[in-house]
């Protein structure tokens, strides 16, 4: 049922779109196995991730600290690589993030994670698309009805079988820049936060300033008019700051 309902908005939503599965765009879905088991491990030369650590862009980062010594054979197996898309799979779906480029060490997850990779000619546009997808609301919704669980949400386990299967309008690395589309989009939000932060701050320090120049105008009329005059100007600047905020929501 939820399957076939993903799969109307998907033909609604993306009509002149082929919906394929998610294993088609990828070459790899599977679960990040431990790196640290049995007698061999010698090798304390890696970092092993946290999506504690993503960054506005969508990459995730390192929070550089001593690593405990490892299997060598494992961490080849399990060694990630840039593009590759790593998602939490316990509980519902939610954090994510890219593997980036400029790391200084070999990368690892740990096994409360799943890893999407994908082919060399994937690695760029495709990954942002994915994670994107991901997050939609009705795409979300369907992956969590289909999320075996023990009873509670907190022990639901993604299945990678569950995001092979995930129905996916056809995407090809090439047609659209879709990882600068995403990075705009998460700094324009950014942006838009700082600014909120800002207003609330001003709005904050106009409740005191009142307070302050109703004392000022009482206690000193002759400065009442430089107080008011200085208020109008004020006023102009946020009567041009408000013209322009509303200009840049007519335009979305």
């Amino acid at each position: 049922m939820y399957k076939n309902k993903l799969e109307e908005i998907l033909q609604k939503e993306f009509p002149h779109r082929d919906i394929i599965k998610l294993k088609d765009l990828t070459s790899k879905i599977a679960g990040i196995s431990k790196v640290r088991y049995g007698n061999n491990c010698t090798n304390s030369n890696y970092d092993e991730i946290s999506l504690n650590y993503v960054d506005e862009d969508g990459y995730i980062y390192i929070n550089e600290k001593e690593s405990p010594p490892a299997n060598e054979t494992a961490l080849k197996n399990q060694e990630l690589h840039q593009g590759d898309l790593i998602i939490l799979h316990r509980g519902k779906i939610g954090k994510m993030g890219i593997i980036g480029a400029d790391y200084k060490r070999r990368v690892v997850g740990n096994n409360s994670m799943i890893r999407i990779q994908f082919n060399d000619n994937r690695r760029n546009n495709t990954p942002f698309f994915v994670m994107q997808y991901l997050q939609l609301s009705y795409v979300k919704d369907y992956i969590n009805n289909y999320i075996p669980s023990s009873g509670s949400i907190k022990r639901k386990i993604l299945n990678p079988t569950v995001l092979e299967m995930l129905p996916i309008p056809i995407f090809k690395e090439n047609e659209f820049n879709f990882k600068r589309f995403i990075i705009q989009k998460k700094q324009l939000k950014i942006n838009i936060i700082l600014m909120k932060n800002k207003l609330d701050s001003l709005l904050e320090k106009q409740d005191l300033l009142n307070e302050r120049n109703f004392n000022q105008a009482i206690n000193n009329t002759e400065i009442s008019l430089d107080i008011i005059d200085k208020d109008a100007e004020k006023l102009d600047k946020i009567r041009l700051l408000n013209n322009q905020i509303s200009e840049l929501l007519n335009n979305y």
